[in-house]
């Protein structure tokens, strides 16, 4: 293996010299600088600017990038990009596992924040559960790497994603697309823009239709699970009633009703799942799992977007608000077996609302030392609220058969969030630029559990009918808050998180440039735990980071390449333990803890060499040096002891039932989805037919070294150092109206652990990466 992997690593070294992995191929809407161009407009500084103009990492991807990777959604956008790792969570697949350098989440509890913001038309998402963004009908994606503690939505501990749907054109027009795959897919989307009133009102409805069957097969009945049934609709009306006035309104409904993902149980005889029902998952291949238990998956999601700019002439006003509510009912078999051992029934309401106002300078009609000056003030409100009931059937009774009854349990929490921000962009000389920035933050959260709930009748039942309704369940809770079963904890900071840096053209096509930022992630409750000990909060998390790079053109374009190098520091890192507990009606429960600090340092290479016109070779390569540089925490959970136990690190926390948590040291530990090396190369070849139209020949190759999946390293979680090659033949026709692409991803059907979920003491469950699939997309435009 070790000659395997000098011969890739040798290979993707001689392609970066030459090439790099810029996805961004065409223009921003009537924004680029020219035609040709491979540079994309985007604004992660509050301006419009090339990413080749912007001193920091970013990748951009714009609709026509998109297709050509023949991108579904948010998870396409890692390859072509270095350092970063992008899935479905686990066990929620319309719920994205983003991390960026080493670092990222992929838990879905409203309670926590994810260390990788995700935005959407500017507004801030706050709850990881529909992130899993679809590419279609977005303008653009903008993913930034590093902290973005001043200039991107709420906070950003790693990185942020800020993705931008189209808004309508100025003429009447259709834009259509099916596509039709293996294991079932067929996906049709439309666009319609409509300009009601000549450069005064415009509107733009979009209506997309994703359903497949899922690949992996139940033994038990031969049918199929983790298939998608999901339908999108959004309008944007445009209105302009005076040159200096912008109203940009977007409202969007998601209706998911999507089969769990498919997975199974990882052996281990330790576990509960074979000590108590002797159960090991067969042998009898990845995508064939056994299921007992509906896998429904239901989410609604509405929301709503607007976006007004006032042009002020040497100022310019910018409101942004949101409007965001999703509710899920989800049935999930979480022991992934046969056996009736551990399912549930979440649901869940959650709500938020947003207002950010910026005031920003436009001096660019003076002649003096003002017109090299641009100023950002705002300010940013959020206001967030959820609630989780989730029901299980086998609880209490596998801990106690003569009980007879399942349970049901219940979390709420209310957060606020408040920040004034700055930033300063000045250009010294012609070529020598210096920002400031700053942002101060003001928190505060309600957390409201109840971890005895009560008792449902019968028990192992499989029918949603049973569970009670939020509003019961929170009527139960307070009852439970009157005689001390459940309990109520705040959380209230403040925090200012800061922003320097420069940059300097050596010509007019090179750029280097040096930067230091700074972002955090508010410390957060455990929606799992039993105790006000075992729920938080936790400590803030907090980054610095400090990035130099080079941005630059050579040969007269034919070569792009960009070069970053970074150090970040993360400290209070924080996760939730997951552990069986006796004293609780679940019999198990997660801990939130802070478990000490991280060192991530790297280096990414992105290039570009197009030979000719129609010829393009792209790669990237990222390095990465994720390691912990404080880990003490207690990963196993409350134990006994005839003694009051020491810690060599940490605390030992005292729990009812005299047991104790005890901290160790894990410092030897590696970060999850933190591979040392990570390359995509990649070549697109045009063909051109004359009036027949063009032809398109692309493939790509994925390599990521090992890697864990797991906070605790667990071996059946250790994925990675293999290869993933995608391809496509696409047409287009002359006048760009009419298009088809085959497309296949994986194509040597590589099988590969993709996640793993240890669960206390009664099972892990695994999860598998894509095999090969493949599929046909024919578009037109009118």
């Amino acid at each position: 293996m070790k000659t395997h992997n000098q011969i890739l690593l040798s290979s993707v070294a001689a392609i970066a010299t030459l090439a790099f992995a810029a996805p961004a191929i065409a223009q921003d809407e009537g924004a680029s600088e020219g035609s040709g161009s491979d540079d994309i407009v985007v604004t992660a500084r509050f301006r419009n600017e090339t990413i080749q103009n912007v001193p920091q990492a970013i990748s951009a991807f714009d609709e026509r990038s998109l297709t050509a990777a023949a991108a579904r959604d948010i998870t396409d956008l890692a390859p072509s990009t270095p350092n970063i790792s992008i899935q479905p969570v686990a066990t929620f697949s319309n719920s994205a596992a983003i991390f960026i350098r080493g670092l990222g989440a992929q838990g879905i509890e409203s309670t926590e924040e994810s260390p990788v913001g995700v935005s959407i038309d500017g507004v801030y998402i706050t709850r990881p559960v529909a992130t899993m963004l679809d590419t279609f009908d977005l303008d653009r994606i903008e993913v930034l790497r590093g902290p973005q503690g001043t200039s991107f939505g709420k906070n950003s501990l790693a990185g942020g994603i800020a993705a931008y749907t189209k808004n309508p054109g100025r003429d009447w027009g259709v834009q259509a697309e099916v596509t039709v795959g293996n294991y079932g897919r067929m996906d049709a989307r439309a666009a319609v823009d409509m300009p009601l009133i000549q450069d005064k009102l415009a509107a733009r409805l979009v209506l997309n239709k994703e359903t497949y069957d899922g690949y992996f097969t139940n033994r038990l009945n031969g049918k199929k699970v983790g298939g998608q049934d999901r339908l999108t609709l959004r309008g944007t009306i445009v209105f302009t009633p005076t040159d200096n006035l912008d109203i940009n309104l977007k409202a969007f409904l998601v209706r998911d009703r999507s089969s769990a993902p498919g997975g199974d149980a990882a052996p281990n005889r330790s576990q509960l799942l074979y000590t108590i029902f002797g159960f090991e998952e067969p042998d009898d291949g990845a995508f064939t799992i056994g299921r007992d238990f509906p896998t429904n998956h239901d989410t609604d999601q509405l929301g709503f977007i607007g976006n007004v700019g006032l042009d002020l002439g040497s100022w310019q006003v910018k409101s942004i608000t949101g409007y965001i509510e999703t509710d899920d009912f989800n049935d999930s078999d979480y022991d992934q077996s046969e056996i009736f051992f551990f399912p549930t029934f979440r649901l869940q309401s959650h709500r938020q609302f947003s207002q950010e106002l910026r005031l920003q300078s436009d001096f660019s009609d003076r002649s003096d030392a003002l017109a090299r000056l641009n100023l950002v003030f705002g300010g940013y409100y959020l206001k967030q609220s959820f609630e989780l009931a989730q029901a299980f059937p086998t609880l209490p009774v596998l801990l106690n058969p003569a009980l007879k009854f399942g349970s049901q349990d219940f979390v709420s929490q209310d957060n606020s969030s408040k920040a004034l921000f700055a930033q300063a962009i000045y250009g010294i000389t012609d070529r020598l630029n210096i920002t400031l920035g700053v942002r101060q933050s003001w928190e505060s959260k309600d957390y409201f559990r109840d971890p005895v709930g009560t008792l449902l009748s019968p028990a192992y039942f499989t029918s949603r009918s049973v569970v009670k309704s939020l509003a019961d369940m929170e009527e139960i809770a307070n009852a439970n808050l009157a005689t001390g079963a459940a309990f109520k904890l705040g959380y209230k900071r403040d925090r200012a998180t800061f922003k320097a840096g420069i940059d300097y053209r050596l010509t007019d096509d090179v750029m280097v440039y040096a930067g230091y930022s700074q972002g955090y992630k508010g410390g957060g409750f455990g929606a799992r735990s039993a105790t006000p000990t075992t729920a938080g909060p936790t400590q803030d998390n907090t980054s610095e980071l400090f990035e130099a790079g080079l941005k630059g053109d050579f040969f007269d374009r034919l070569l792009r390449l960009n070069l970053t190098g970074f150090i970040t520091k993360f400290k209070q890192l924080e996760f939730g333990v997951f552990f069986s507990n006796p004293n609780v009606a679940s019999g198990q429960e997660t801990a939130q803890q802070n478990i000490g600090a991280a060192t991530s340092k790297g280096i990414e290479l992105e290039a570009t060499l197009r030979p000719t016109q129609n010829f393009r070779l792209s790669a990237n390569v990222g390095y990465l040096d994720a390691k912990y540089t404080d880990f003490c925490a207690d990963l196993d959970g409350p134990a006994s002891y005839s003694t009051t136990p020491t810690s060599t690190c940490g605390d030992v926390t005292a729990l009812p039932g005299g047991k104790y948590l005890v901290d160790e040291d894990y410092t030897s530990l590696k970060l999850v989805r933190a591979p040392k090396w990570q390359t995509q190369a990649s070549a697109d070849y045009t063909v051109p037919m004359g009036s027949a139209g063009n032809l398109t020949f692309r493939a790509a190759m994925l390599y990521r070294s090992h890697f864990e999946s797991t906070v605790v390293n667990d071996p059946f979680g250790k994925t990675g150092d293999f290869i993933l090659v995608d391809g496509s033949l696409g047409w287009e026709s002359e006048d760009g109206r009419f298009r088809a692409m085959l497309w296949g991803k994986n194509l040597t059907n590589k099988t590969y652990v993709s996640a793993l979920t240890p669960t206390s003491n009664y099972f892990t469950q695994r999860f598998y990466g894509a095999p090969r699939t493949f599929g046909l997309t024919l578009g037109a435009s009118f």
